[in-house]
């Protein structure tokens, strides 16, 4: 996972390795690829990009998401528009979920 193009954590062989403080992003990923921001807040706003690739290195799929967050006084929603996998995977499907300030995107694949 990328946020604003910058490394943001990446699973690999089962194992998370975070390129911001764990603490700070309130993130995590699970290991079929969701990542679950909790208490979000509007700095949490950005383009996010999941890159998957095969067990051999080669790309499988990539996709950018624009993740909006809005807020007035204590209450936040968010938007989180998803535009279509260009088709290196066949049937992908991208979904996201805003419950209780947390969202939880996921990407999957059939295969």
């Amino acid at each position: 996972w990328l946020r604003d193009r910058k490394r943001f954590l990446q699973i690999k062989d089962k194992k998370v390795k975070y390129y911001v403080n764990k603490d700070q992003c309130r993130c995590k990923v699970f290991l079929n690829g969701t990542l679950k921001i909790e208490r979000v807040m509007k700095e949490d706003s950005g383009k996010y990009t999941v890159t998957v690739y095969e067990q051999d290195g080669k790309l499988k799929a990539e996709e950018d998401i624009m993740f909006i967050v809005q807020g007035e006084k204590n209450h936040l929603r968010c938007a989180c528009p998803f535009s279509s996998f260009s088709e290196p995977v066949p049937q992908p499907i991208l979904t996201a979920e805003c419950r209780n300030k947390t969202i939880s995107v996921k990407c999957e694949a059939k295969q």
